[in-house]
């Protein structure tokens, strides 16, 4: 007989599909003062940032706009700083993963103010109770985990993923699809995770490629963020593999984004510690991908277009025996990943 415990994290609400954007109104009722938290691009080339300042309307103190890749730690401190000096209330993410992780960082900083997430990519950051800040200074990626960080409402809007640059869009679909298989391989048998994470796989590989072929499809986007959302439905629940802590190496140490990593790490990873799944679960997420898992994550990635080596994105092949001497135990299989990614 089975037995365990499932932990919920902070999510209250969750708003989707179409216009679940104008929901933004009516979630800062309860607050007075709301801080937009986003990153450059989105804020100088797309109207996305500035029609959530208006459905703010008056509760709008102030927008910061220079959270980059990777969460450097320096934007955060003055994220944290200019929404102090706002006493902000409500703090906005409206972005992708390194934004929505700059901004839980903040909230850590500053007592855990509510928090609202607007995704604009599929990295699935807006679920998640850890968190990654880089230091700068060393190049490396420190993690925290925290649920009071996680955003109590998020909205799915497949509008606001328009302005999404499609290899960011279609890569950290990829990165979802690693939540969902490295959730699913080393997580442990869950009753809950165990079916939203293979049908997350399911139509990621379903709607992936239609997205491709479709950009401008917003029913197809709204699929890939609800298909986002299923493959990483539970992430207290849920343990990542060697693909994850491989990519947050190489994403902090060589400017890849974690999309990217995803693509390059997650089919040699398979591949490498296959032997170490249970049949059973093996057999299982075959049946979701519809085929040999390392081949058709490899297939999926080419299909879209995407790097999958590590010297297409600059990592220097004589790195490699450092990197994964940094695994301990693992290092052997860190290493075979690495040569096989390479």
């Amino acid at each position: 007989m089975r037995s365990g415990t499932h932990t919920f994290l902070q999510t209250t609400r969750v708003h989707f599909g179409e216009d679940a954007l104008e929901k933004l109104e009516e979630e800062a009722w309860s607050n007075d003062r709301a801080f937009v938290i986003t990153g450059c691009s989105l804020n100088e080339e797309t109207g996305l940032v500035r029609h959530v300042e208006a459905l703010l309307g008056g509760r709008h103190v102030g927008t910061f706009a220079g959270i980059g890749q990777h969460t450097p730690g320096g934007a955060v401190e003055k994220a944290a700083t200019e929404a102090e000096t706002a006493a902000a209330d409500l703090l906005i993410s409206v972005g992708g993963g390194s934004v929505i992780d700059g901004t839980k960082a903040v909230a850590r900083e500053l007592g855990y103010p509510a928090q609202v997430a607007i995704p604009t990519t599929l990295s699935g950051a807006e679920w998640a109770n850890r968190a990654g800040v880089t230091d700068e200074s060393a190049g490396r990626k420190r993690g925290f985990a925290d649920p009071k960080t996680v955003p109590q409402v998020v909205v799915l809007d497949p509008e606001a993923t328009v302005y999404t640059p499609e290899k960011l869009w279609l890569s950290t679909g990829v990165r979802a699809l690693d939540h969902a298989v490295e959730g699913f391989l080393y997580g442990g048998d869950h009753p809950v995770t165990d079916v939203t994470g293979l049908e997350g796989a399911r139509r990621l590989m379903e709607y992936l490629p239609l997205s491709i072929r479709e950009p401008e499809d917003l029913e197809v986007r709204l699929e890939l963020q609800l298909a986002a959302w299923l493959s990483y439905f539970g992430p207290a629940n849920t343990l990542m593999g060697l693909s994850h802590e491989l990519g947050r190496r190489i994403g902090a140490s060589y400017e890849v984004p974690h999309g990217i990593t995803s693509c390059i790490t997650l089919a040699p990873s398979l591949q490498v510690l296959k032997k170490r799944v249970q049949d059973d679960r093996w057999s299982k997420l075959s049946e979701a991908l519809d085929g040999e898992p390392p081949e058709i994550v490899s297939s999926l990635v080419e299909d879209l277009g995407l790097p999958s080596r590590l010297r297409e994105v600059g990592v220097p092949e004589e790195d490699l025996e450092a990197i994964a001497g940094e695994y301990g135990d693992g290092a052997g299989e860190a290493l075979a990943i690495l040569k096989a990614a390479y």
